[in-house]
């Protein structure tokens, strides 16, 4: 894989890794184990309801704070457009049209590609942009932050009656569709266009798909090219499902060229290693358009809490379901599962999942400090909550 693209996905998900540790100096698996007697799983969904609604709306001032104050740089002096177009989703949620607006318009200033001469690339969203440097090159665009940028706007548009922004949208997806090729017999979205080569990557991100978003704005429109590329997407994230019921995270064609016989060698996780946060991030997209993966992926992991406390772990074998090593879920696994078990509408296991993640919600607000902002793990935060508060 080359440089770029390892880079790229690390800085994507740079917190979901060791949950909030980045920016916290704290260990991966600092979310506390709840009580005992909520491993039981006594409680209901809507025991937990008050605090999840206070930790919601204690997180929204948070990060409203932090986009008022321009402080979204990460520590290596970019801002990332994973980071504003999820805020921007969690200002639409919010019904804040303030928040969502100063973001929406800090992403076609700085992120929507939207150049006359270069037509092909319109609608192309570039990865990040370093404030202090206007007139930068061009890096590369970045598909994952396209579909949740389009998806944040598609949603604004509605919200707030803003029609351009569906028409941005749109544009938007695109874009993205543009990034669809077949390689060696697989279809796949290409993870990202380098402006410096004009080229695409020959590989692939299960996050790089949001079969369900995608399928929704087809219908929505009449668009028959994007009702196509959903169908697509819906079938390329049931190939990546594991023996174990996980999903693995990269699409990679070339390979075939080694192994000729094989069909779905092309899909696979480095050295069988799937990370429980990135299998969530992705089955949370296919959790309405085909809910028995989804089902698959949060059966996994209840499966594995119903053994007891340390079963579940952030790293698992994909043909085994083994544990990799002794690493904790942190707030984005919780966070993740337990938007997942809302999405499935199933209230046993969000309410089985909810200890674990107010827990390592609650730890995370009472220790991030207002001028250390983290973005994404805060929008990732409140899109579980308000996944939760919304069953």
């Amino acid at each position: 894989m080359d440089p770029f693209s390892v880079t790229r996905r690390r800085l994507l998900q740079a917190s979901a890794a060791a949950g909030a540790a980045m920016s916290l100096g704290v260990s991966a698996s600092f979310a506390p184990e709840p009580a005992s007697r909520q491993r039981g799983a006594p409680f209901a969904v809507g025991d937990y309801a008050a605090k999840v609604t206070e930790l919601r709306d204690q997180v929204r001032r948070l990060v409203r704070g932090w986009v008022d104050a321009g402080r979204l740089v990460r520590p290596d002096g970019f801002v990332y457009a994973v980071d504003v177009a999820q805020l921007m989703a969690c200002f639409v949620d919010a019904g804040d049209a303030g928040g969502y607006a100063a973001l929406r318009d800090r992403a076609l200033a700085h992120l929507v590609v939207d150049d006359e001469s270069d037509p092909y690339t319109r609608g192309f969203v570039l990865w990040r942009y370093r404030p202090d440097d206007a007139g930068a090159t061009r890096d590369a665009s970045g598909t994952t932050e396209a579909l949740r940028t389009a998806r944040a706007l598609w949603l604004g548009a509605e919200r707030f009656d803003a029609p351009g922004d569906r028409q941005l949208a749109r544009t938007i997806l695109g874009g993205y569709a543009r990034h669809q090729a077949v390689d060696h017999g697989v279809w796949m979205v290409r993870n990202y266009f380098g402006f410096g080569t004009r080229s695409f990557a020959t590989n692939s991100f299960l996050i790089d798909y949001d079969p369900d978003f995608v399928r929704d704005a087809a219908r929505e429109s009449g668009d028959a090219e994007l009702a196509a590329l959903a169908e697509k997407s819906y079938a390329a994230v049931r190939g990546a499902l594991t023996p174990a019921g996980l999903l693995y995270d990269l699409i990679q064609p070339e390979l075939k060229t080694m192994y000729p016989l094989l069909e779905n060698v092309a899909t696979f996780s480095p050295n069988d290693v799937v990370q429980v946060s990135n299998a969530t991030t992705v089955a949370n997209t296919v959790a309405r358009g085909a809910p028995d993966v989804a089902a698959r992926v949060l059966k996994f992991a209840t499966d594995r809490l119903s053994r007891g406390p340390g079963a579940l772990r952030m790293y698992h074998y994909g043909r085994t379901g083994e544990a990799v090593n002794d690493a904790s879920p942190g707030i984005n696994e919780w966070g993740g599962l337990v938007r997942l078990a809302a999405a499935l509408r199933d209230r046993e296991a969000t309410a089985s999942l909810l200890g674990y993640a107010v827990a390592s919600w609650d730890y995370y607000y009472n220790q991030l400090k207002p001028d250390a902002p983290d973005a994404y793990v805060a929008s990732e935060a409140l899109a579980a909550m308000s996944g939760v508060l919304a069953l």
